[in-house]
C-alpha cells in the first residue's frame, strides 16, 4: 500500500531538512531540486498559478507574489493539475515486496499557500514552523540582492511572507482531520522527529541533523498571533 505525506510550511523553516531526511530513510520523492528536496513538477504547477494570479515572480522582489489576505481557493484547471500529478506519483512510487506500507512524499513550500488543491489528496501532513525572526534575516541573506539599498525594507516583505504562509499552515490544520505533525524548528529537533518517525513507522535509521549548523539570529519571542498558535499547537514535544 503507498501512503503518501505533504511537508508544509515556509521557506527557510526547516522543510529542507525534514524532507533530506525523510529521503534518507527510504521516502520515495520522485523528481527533485538537488539540496532542497522541492518537487520540481509541483514547482511547475504552483509558480504558474502564483504567477498567473498574484504576479508572483521567481529571484525577484516578491517570489510568491501579491497574496490576498484570505485563503487562496484554486480554479479546476490547477485542481486537475494536482490530481493528475498525484496519480502519476502514486503508480511510480513502488511498493514493497512484501505488501508493507511505501511511503513517498511532496514538498513545495508553496503548496502551503495553495493547500486548496494539495492537502485533501495526501495521507499525512507534516507542518514545520521557525521563529518568524530566523526566517526573515534569513530570506534577506538569501534574497537581499534584490532590495540593494533597503535592507529594512527586504525584511518587512520576508516576515510579511512568513505571516501569510503560516496563516495557512495555522489555517490547514485547524480545519483538516488528517493525520497530521506540527514541527517546531526551535525547539528539540531530534527528540520530535524521532516521534514523528516513531508513528509513522518509519524506521530512523540516518539521522544527519546537525543542530550547531542552524543559525539563530532572535534574541526574544517575537509577538506575532500566528506563532505563539503555532507555539501551542505542537504536537510532537
Amino acid at each position: 500500500m503507498n501512503k503518501s505525506i505533504i511537508i508544509l510550511g515556509s521557506g527557510r523553516s526547516g522543510t529542507s531538512f525534514l524532507s533530506n531526511l525523510l529521503h534518507s530513510n527510504g521516502v520515495y520523492a520522485g523528481s527533485c531540486t538537488p539540496g532542497t528536496m522541492e518537487s520540481i513538477r509541483v514547482r511547475e504547477i504552483n509558480e504558474s498559478y502564483l504567477s498567473k494570479n498574484f504576479q508572483a515572480e521567481t529571484r525577484s522582489k516578491t517570489p510568491y507574489g501579491i497574496l490576498p489576505d484570505e485563503e487562496i481557493k484554486v480554479d479546476e484547471e490547477f485542481q486537475e493539475h494536482a490530481k493528475t500529478y498525484m496519480e502519476e506519483m502514486d503508480a511510480t512510487g513502488g511498493q514493497w515486496w512484501d505488501n508493507s506500507t511505501s511511503w513517498w512524499m511532496m514538498k513545495d513550500p508553496r503548496s502551503t499557500l495553495l493547500h486548496d488543491m494539495w492537502v485533501k489528496h495526501f495521507d499525512v501532513l507534516i507542518g514545520v514552523f521557525r521563529n518568524p525572526e530566523e526566517v526573515a534575516n534569513s530570506y534577506v541573506e538569501l534574497l537581499g540582492v534584490y532590495y540593494p539599498d533597503d535592507k529594512e525594507k527586504a525584511y518587512d516583505v520576508m516576515l510579511d511572507y512568513w505571516k501569510r504562509f503560516n496563516q495557512s499552515l495555522l489555517y490547514t490544520f485547524e480545519n483538516s482531520d488528517k493525520e497530521k505533525y506540527l514541527l517546531d524548528f526551535n525547539a528539540d529537533v531530534e527528540k520530535q522527529t524521532k516521534k514523528m518517525f516513531r508513528n509513522l513507522g518509519i524506521n530512523l535509521v540516518n539521522y544527519t541533523y546537525d543542530k550547531n549548523k542552524k543559525h539563530q539570529n532572535s534574541t526574544t519571542s517575537t509577538e506575532i498571533k500566528v506563532y505563539e498558535k503555532l507555539k501551542s499547537m505542537r504536537n510532537l514535544i
